[in-house]
């Protein structure tokens, strides 16, 4: 059934599903469950506490618990503009966040209440979709470069069907959810996905457990992203009960998949963006890399190869506060993606690179690579700087042309550009030479050759 609003998806759940697991989490080592009516229940106990608060948007700003996702469905059922705020962002970063996307009250964990105290603004009127609160996604983890992407419950409804249209989760599954959920492809395929269906949601117990998880919630169904689905077979990490798994957000080596699909799991690969929704097109054959496109989404291609997608159920409003960067993107309801793609002979979608300078890291974020790499330069104090995945890690390659500069007074300063970054996007190697980085003629860096 596809469904318009939050509410709608909750009232039937209500009605088809009240009694039956909807989320089950950990709780002083005990596996706690509520079934889908009590889940309505915890959710009206917050709606009211939302919905008197001044008027401007609710930052959430919270570690990805079950209080969480009550806290999400509460905040944007009361009508208030809800801001997705990953918890690895502090300091500097979060304060632009909070100016930018003009929130006016935190939601937060007891550890972090005082850290954010100050950073609210004053209340502003902001605007709701169909008497629901919009969303806001931030594009890749929260950066500097980073624009909030808004998003409505239908929009995001629209996308849970889209994909299942494609990949079935029953009602009988139990999915464990591992993936950051201000994310969207951790919102929409760890959490949306199966609620729309009816299913179990097994919330994950963070980052010190993840090799634990699996066996401890034993889920019939995991979505990852490649460096977490890579990090679960070296520790083999997966239960015998896991029969599905989705991975998507970035690039992943084909052995990997290979390696999934050896254990008897069915492993699927999913393409989409923060500005869709989420997925667009997901593999259904023997063949990961090939996939089928949604049912509610067309792609074509320009004649550079670009990818480009209509997907009016599922597309952005835009960015917010932002009309020049989203008209530079979305003309006439089709988005230009900035990914490169091919279709083969049976009409499936193959990822074939970047048409734009961005980095994809394993996890799915993004660096956006000209603005960090001069930000990096200045940092430095050195004539030129790439950066540049090497052997899985993020490098800076810094041309000191005088060779006197000490490298280990570049790695202080590198420590201080890194501050300013989450954790999880830090350029974390350093390699310094005294050959100037190889250009195009028209100047552009030759990526290809670092």
């Amino acid at each position: 059934m596809k469904f318009v609003s939050f509410a709608e998806l909750l009232s039937r759940n209500a009605a088809e599903y009240g009694d039956k697991p909807a989320f089950r989490f950990d709780k002083d080592g005990v596996i706690v469950t509520r079934t889908h009516a009590e889940f309505i229940d915890d959710i009206n106990a917050r709606k009211a506490e939302f919905a008197a608060l001044p008027e401007g948007a609710i930052g959430l700003y919270r570690q990805y618990t079950y209080d969480w996702i009550k806290d999400m469905f509460a905040s944007v059922l009361a009508g208030r503009q809800t801001v997705l705020v990953d918890p690895s962002v502090d300091g500097a970063p979060l304060q632009k966040i909070a100016i930018y996307a003009d929130i006016t009250h935190f939601v937060t964990d007891e550890t972090t209440e005082e850290e954010v105290a100050s950073l609210a603004k004053a209340p502003v009127p902001v605007p709701t979709a169909d008497g629901e609160g919009k969303l806001l996604f931030f594009t890749s983890g929260t950066t500097g470069a980073s624009k909030a992407v808004v998003l409505t419950s239908r929009s995001l409804c629209a996308s849970a069907w889209n994909g299942n249209d494609k990949l079935t989760c029953r009602p009988d599954d139990n999915l464990l959810a591992l993936l950051p959920l201000s994310h969207v492809f951790g919102f929409v395929c760890s959490m949306m996905w199966p609620l729309s269906q009816g299913a179990c949601i097994s919330v994950g117990r963070g980052m010190r457990h993840l090799h634990e998880d699996c066996n401890y919630f034993r889920p019939t169904i995991v979505s990852v992203v490649p460096s977490l689905l890579a990090f679960l077979l070296a520790k083999k990490a997966v239960n015998p009960e896991l029969r599905v798994i989705l991975v998507g957000a970035g690039p992943v080596d084909g052995k990997i998949l290979a390696a999934a699909s050896a254990m008897g799991c069915e492993v699927h690969f999913g393409y989409g963006l923060t500005e869709t929704s989420s997925g667009v097109a997901i593999s259904t054959g023997k063949d990961p890399f090939a996939m089928t496109v949604c049912h509610d989404s067309k792609i074509t291609l320009a004649d550079d190869g670009e990818i480009l997608i209509y997907c009016p159920e599922c597309m952005m409003q835009g960015y917010y506060k932002l009309p020049d960067a989203t008209a530079a993107v979305l003309k006439d309801g089709v988005l230009s993606t900035g990914d490169l793609g091919s279709f083969d002979a049976d009409g499936n979608l193959h990822i074939t690179g970047r048409k734009k300078d961005i980095l994809v890291l394993p996890n799915g974020n993004k660096i956006y690579l000209p603005e960090w790499e001069d930000e990096l330069r200045a940092a430095l104090g050195v004539d030129e700087v790439a950066i540049a995945m090497k052997n899985d890690v993020v490098t800076a390659i810094a041309v000191d042309k005088t060779g006197e500069t000490d490298k280990d007074e570049l790695k202080t300063r590198l420590d201080g550009f890194n501050r300013s970054k989450a954790f999880d996007m830090q350029v974390t190697a350093l390699s310094v030479t005294q050959t100037p980085l190889p250009r195009t003629a028209t100047g552009k860096i030759k990526r290809w050759m670092l």
